[in-house]
């Protein structure tokens, strides 16, 4: 099956995947004896990381056989952000996660394995549901009927949210302003402008293509001046979701295959630049919540001398793989949910969903989101206060793991059974004529899943996907297509009519 994938025309994902992730156990397996001193893992650890990646391996066996994108995104999320971060754990013991409380090899390896078996669960209610017809959106009767009016909106909201502080301080800026911009924001119309573009590909016109491409390129930029790390890996992460919720899954050609090996090295140099210039403009703000796009370039050049100066690894890599190790943020929590009891609780997720999302332009409780609220604990900073987040703003990633060991403990893992099972049993059953309105209510599903497995919370979760679905019903009819009928239907009606 593997000279198959490397001798035919087309590479499917999941071989890249599978071969990624025998990589990463590869290199966990060699640092065996080197963690004896290792401060967070021990020898356990790098055998329990193995184990995690033969049940990678065996989900992405079985997904050969029947697709699943919920498969593919859990295993892509457990190869890179946590498989990795095992070895990359044993190259730099650094974590700014773990130096909150105590923390050892044991609650590695504990954590590890709730984390294994959790797994389980999630991928037995994926395999409960099966497709009863092939998933692929058939786009080939459709056209993109009005590209100017999405590349319209695209320009509002690239203009609203990196150029808006022209004319309002954040202070100042009027309530209503704030709280329409939510239905206007890049992440929300840069996908659906993705989808769109991904799903009428062959029919778009040429100049149309180029000119939406140019703005998500544009966005990048923009959200990696403003102090944001996350630019490229929310593009890669978005094109997955819209290609796997139009085609089912992911394939390319064996040329561009090979050609993106040979620039792999070139795209991590991209990626460590982008993320020590956001990080640098982050951390010289000079106090302020936003920052002006000619600061914000100001600060990069600042940036790119000083990482000139300072190249060595040692300094550049360790807060990257700290903050791609997402098995830190879920294992510190699990280690330490006794501590953690105070925010997860089911009425804090209440009193958040009204604050945050339910009452805009006023609050009933001054309560945070989960994810804002969790420094008040570690940072013994008294009751979480909405108000002051703004002064000391720190969003804490929990992951579905941590989130859900939190709140029930090993009672939870019915949880993860179900999650899987829901979400897929929707997203089986969506049913709609229009390709881009059934390709859009799929990307939803898909990225809820994702934003659960990476979780900031549920409350947030919840409160960044009613914008999502709210401005994919609001903005449809900017992102209209028309039936074509085919070549061979018009012939066959003109030989009718001139035997008639």
């Amino acid at each position: 099956m593997v000279m198959a994938n490397i001798h035919s025309k087309y590479v499917d994902f999941n071989f890249v995947l599978r071969g990624l992730n025998f990589i990463v156990a590869c290199l966990v397996i060699s640092r065996f004896y080197e963690v004896r001193s290792n401060e967070y893992i021990d020898q356990e650890t790098i055998v329990l990381g193995v184990l995690l990646s033969l049940q990678t391996h065996i989900a992405l066996q079985l997904e050969r056989k029947r697709r699943d994108p919920f498969v593919i995104l859990l295993s892509f999320t457990t190869i890179l952000y946590f498989s990795l971060r095992l070895f990359t754990l044993t190259l730099y013991p650094y974590s700014v996660v773990f130096l909150r409380y105590s923390y050892g090899p044991k609650d590695s390896n504990y954590a590890l394995i709730f984390i294994i078996i959790a797994n389980c669960f999630l991928y037995a209610g994926f395999r409960f549901v099966k497709f009863s017809r092939n998933m692929a959106i058939d786009a080939q009767n459709w056209k993109a009927k009005s590209p100017s009016r999405v590349i319209m909106l695209m320009v509002v909201s690239l203009v609203y949210s990196y150029f808006s502080g022209i004319y309002w301080t954040p202070e100042e800026l009027p309530r209503i302003v704030g709280f329409v911009g939510i239905f206007v924001s890049p992440p929300i119309i840069l996908l659906m402008a993705l989808s769109y573009l991904i799903l009428f590909r062959k029919s778009l016109e040429r100049k149309s293509a180029v000119i939406i491409v140019l703005l998500i390129g544009l966005e990048i930029v923009a959200h990696t001046l403003a102090g944001s790390r996350s630019g490229i890996v929310t593009l890669v992460q978005n094109i997955m979701l819209a290609v796997l919720a139009i085609s089912s899954c992911i394939r390319f050609k064996r040329t561009y295959f090979i050609l993106g090996c040979a620039l792999a090295p070139i795209v991590l140099t991209l990626l460590i630049s982008t993320f020590a210039i956001s990080t640098f403009n982050r951390a010289n703000k000079d106090g302020a919540s936003t920052i002006g796009l000619g600061r914000a370039v100001q600060l990069a050049g600042e940036a790119s001398s000083e990482l000139g100066a300072n190249s060595g690894m040692d300094l550049v890599l360790p807060p990257i793989f700290d903050r791609a190790g997402f098995f830190d943020y879920s294992a510190e929590i699990i280690a330490h949910r006794d501590i953690y009891s105070q925010v997860f609780n089911l009425s804090t997720y209440a009193r958040s969903i009204i604050d945050n999302l339910l009452t805009p332009g006023f609050d009933v409780y001054d309560q945070p989101k989960l994810s804002n609220a969790l420094q008040f604990v570690y940072d013994d900073l008294g009751a979480p206060s909405k108000e002051l987040v703004t002064e000391i703003y720190q969003s804490d990633q929990f992951g579905i793991y941590g989130e859900f060991y939190a709140l029930f403990g090993y009672a939870s893992l019915p949880l993860f059974f179900l999650v899987a099972f829901l979400l897929k049993r929707l997203y089986a059953r969506i049913r709609r004529d229009e390709p881009f309105v059934l390709a859009m209510m799929r990307v939803i599903v898909l990225s809820v899943f994702v934003k659960i497995i990476d979780s900031y919370g549920m409350d947030w979760t919840i409160i960044e996907t009613v914008p999502l679905v709210t401005a994919i019903f609001l903005y449809t009819f900017l992102f209209r297509s028309r039936r074509i009928v085919p070549v061979r239907v018009e012939h066959h009606r003109l030989g009718a009519a001139l035997q008639a």
